[in-house]
């Protein structure tokens, strides 16, 4: 009787116990596929982006060796201003054509077509207004660190640039982080302060040269 009192309470601990693990695999999966739909519409639904950013370049030992901030526009597809005022006064533009780059301490523009200038750059993956599975193998990570879901991107095809993206999305779908792994060992961390869908003047996204500078390269 004992015994049969034992393997029933054995039987129940056993079943409890893989209750309760099915229970938690269909939780997390259920939490993975709507971290993903919010992944998704970030790309998809999200069509201007304002805010201020910070950046650190580490290098292959861990060592920060830039600091920068600055403010960014985007709207998709094609378009944003990526402006840095410090440490160095520089401003990235494209215009849906071409890419501006504008130094102020060297006085010294570098124009270059935009498909050229940024086809294969971290940056283009944000001016698209595309699923990143078409250019990405896109995998949900497990880290959740400052209580962001975190997204590992390797694109499909290889990059001379960077060799992976890991993308911070908090739960409102907003994008927070950006970390760029280059293929030289070095790591840049972008943190991002920015509204989806915030409105966006297209004069953000129109450079002329100012008089006097040099200019390399053609607008196509």
């Amino acid at each position: 009787m004992e015994k049969v009192i034992i393997k029933a309470m054995t039987k129940k601990l056993i079943v409890g116990a893989l209750f309760v693990g099915l229970s938690c695999s269909t939780a997390i999966a259920v939490a993975q596929d709507a971290a993903r739909t919010r992944l998704n519409h970030f790309f998809t639904e999200v069509n201007s982006l304002s805010g201020s950013f910070n950046q650190q370049v580490y290098d292959k030992k861990g060592k920060i060796i830039q600091k920068s901030a600055g403010r960014l526009y985007l709207s998709r597809p094609g378009k944003f201003r990526w402006v840095y005022a410090t440490p160095d006064p520089q401003e990235i533009i494209a215009d849906g054509k071409n890419v501006w780059i504008y130094d102020k301490d060297l006085e010294q523009v570098t124009v270059k077509p935009m498909r050229a200038a940024i086809s294969s750059t971290p940056i283009a993956i944000l001016t698209q207004k595309v699923s990143p599975d078409s250019q990405f193998q896109v995998r949900k990570l497990t880290d959740k660190t400052a209580g962001l879901d975190w997204f590992n991107l390797k694109p499909h095809r290889s990059s001379n640039d960077f060799k992976y993206i890991q993308l911070g999305l908090d739960m409102k779908g907003s994008l927070r982080k950006m970390v760029m792994f280059d293929k030289l060992g070095q790591k840049t961390v972008v943190n991002l302060n920015v509204r989806n869908n915030a409105p966006v003047s297209n004069k953000q996204f129109f450079f002329k040269p100012p008089a006097g500078v040099d200019v390399i390269g053609k607008p196509s």
